[in-house]
């Protein structure tokens, strides 16, 4: 009897999979793709349609449809299972999704605090009338999951204690507060934003004080988000994202608002690919997110705003990771959802004619009325900063062109003052990249031998005499193939197949190649034995051990000689 992911796996290939999240190209017997879990130019990710994996050949990952969407989704293979499984239209048993873990649960309470915020909104008219003047429509409401919290001490803790929950759990939850008379909501007063993953299960909120306090009364905060919680960590997680991933592959962008009004009313709208961020600046990990699907990022922040100047450190990460960043200019005074209830062609021309964010900056300061001292001294802290973030130096080299244009300034000052500006890795990360040394020659011959050997044990009819090969492979290492083998992983052993596979299969001269491969091996290895003698020969020498120099010595010329012939029947 088939298993669950045996039954998945014969409905779902893994070009079905990986295609719904990243654009393939065709490269031969495989398909290719810039990696989405490390930032890179050129692609390195390759994804075997008869071997049903993918590996990268820049970071190492690699597995098949379930570990994709685990490292994609950040979810754990439970998880996946699920996700698949509907997407196959497999159905799963009570055994293959039953959870009892405490993220379950918390999953659960989360979604019984969404139906409960949602099915008080209705009995809140002035809540629920508010919302339809700002310009939602039930539809979207609904889509939403938009609710209400009741002014009230209890009324959540009340509800799921009534169902079972223990305080302790609300707590962790994010939901409830300890106080001197037990547990309290967390929200009390607010239209509710419910926070979702990106399979869409809630995680948190965003909750906006309605009614807001009168004259006189005490000031309450406009909006309250979740705690960080087991399941909410808000620098690695985006309001809406779970309904737009699929749409930056669409669009070819990603647009970043400030709230959930503007992200609700441009969705609305028909903007599917915009997300929000909570509480918190752009972080790496929200790039990381947005940069799977897109390098194009939009922000539709006003230029003086509070959120733009909390996000320019995350813009310079956007810059750094070679993403193409964008401001989407609309008049002044406005946001967005304001702009869609009054028009939404205001919004859709906005997006449309998107402004790099320098020459952004170089129109907005302008438009200040600096003097021109000034002006010049604005768009060096303002705008440079930006520019010496940017990646490519062919794109750094025409801003540069740009900015000395816009101050009148000879571009080897302007490109001089650039060379001042820390790097942004040196300046935010805490020193500059920590340099990974490259693998020694042998280590990487000694792999690919390793993997000619895995890709032939696959094969009916193999092209080379296996035997023969870990045979020799033995005598030159020491150590049998099965044993090297041991100590690979599943995900290393793929990637070790797919890589030969892919630079071999069509060499009709394979078994010359390992021969080759063989004899680049040994001379490596031995290579490293000569270089170590040699320095022991030299402290021999300096100690005065003339007997265990001539024994090194020795076997030097021994080592030498073999080199020497190794080297003449690679020619």
């Amino acid at each position: 009897m088939s298993s669950p992911v045996e039954k998945i796996k014969e409905h779902l290939t893994i070009t079905d999979v990986v295609s719904s999240y990243l654009k393939l190209e065709k490269a031969g017997a495989y398909f290719k793709a810039r990696c989405p879990f490390h930032n890179e130019k050129s692609a390195s990710f390759f994804v075997s349609p008869a071997r049903g994996s993918y590996h990268c050949f820049g970071c190492g990952k690699g597995g098949d449809i379930f570990s994709f969407v685990e490292e994609i989704e950040g979810i754990a293979f439970k998880e996946a299972l699920r996700l698949l499984a509907d997407r196959a239209g497999v159905t799963l048993t009570r055994e293959d999704t039953e959870g009892k873990s405490e993220e379950s649960l918390l999953f659960k309470v989360l979604e019984d605090a969404t139906r409960f915020y949602e099915a008080e909104l209705p009995r809140h008219k002035d809540a629920l009338a508010y919302l339809k003047k700002r310009g939602l429509t039930d539809e979207t409401i609904k889509e939403f999951r938009v609710g209400y919290a009741p002014d009230g001490w209890t009324p959540l803790v009340s509800y799921l204690s009534g169902k079972g929950v223990r305080d302790a759990s609300i707590e962790k939850a994010g939901l409830g507060i300890p106080g001197n008379n037990g547990l309290y909501d967390r929200f009390r007063g607010r239209i509710m934003f419910p926070i979702a993953n990106s399979q869409g299960k809630v995680v948190g909120f965003s909750g906006r004080v309605y009614p807001e306090p009168k004259a006189g009364e005490k000031e309450m905060a406009k909006y309250v988000n979740s705690p960080e919680t087991m399941l909410y960590n808000k620098s690695a997680i985006l309001f809406g994202y779970d309904k737009a991933k699929t749409a930056f592959l669409k669009e070819g962008a990603c647009i970043l608002v400030e709230g959930q009004m503007d992200l609700l009313m441009a969705h609305q709208s028909g903007t599917k690919n915009v997300v929000a961020v909570s509480g918190t600046a752009l972080t790496d990990m929200h790039l990381s997110l947005i940069k799977r699907f897109t390098d194009k990022l939009l922000l539709a922040f006003d230029a003086d705003s509070a959120g733009l100047r909390a996000s320019e450190r995350g813009v310079r990460g956007a810059l750094t990771f070679g993403m193409d960043v964008k401001i989407i200019k609309l008049p002044k005074g406005i946001d967005p959802a304001e702009a869609i209830l009054k028009d939404p062609a205001i919004w859709k021309d906005a997006v449309a004619h998107g402004m790099h964010i320098v020459d952004f900056y170089l129109e907005h300061l302008r438009e200040m009325g600096y003097d021109e001292r000034t002006f010049k001294m604005e768009v060096s802290k303002r705008v440079l900063p930006y520019v010496a973030a940017i990646s490519n130096s062919i794109d750094q080299a025409h801003f540069v062109h740009v900015i000395a244009g816009a101050i009148g300034t000879p571009e080897d000052v302007v490109a001089a003052e650039l060379k001042k500006i820390p790097s942004f890795t040196e300046e935010d990360r805490g020193g500059p990249p920590v340099n990974i040394p490259h693998k020694e020659a042998s280590h990487s011959i000694e792999n690919t031998l390793v993997g000619i050997l895995l890709w032939q044990k696959t094969l009916t009819t193999p092209t080379v005499d296996i035997a023969d090969l870990e045979k020799k492979y033995e005598a030159i290492i020491g150590v049998g193939v099965e044993q090297k083998i041991s100590m690979l992983s599943e995900k290393e052993k793929e990637g070790l197949i797919l890589k030969t596979e892919m630079y071999y299969r069509d060499r009709p001269t394979l078994s010359l190649d390992s021969k080759g491969l063989l004899n680049g091996l040994e001379r490596e290895i031995l290579g490293n034995q000569f270089s170590m003698l040699l320095a022991e020969l030299r402290i021999a020498e300096a100690s005065g051990k003339t007997e265990r120099a001539r024994e090194i010595l020795e076997t030097c010329q021994k080592l030498s000689a073999r080199i020497n012939s190794l080297k003449q029947e690679s020619r």
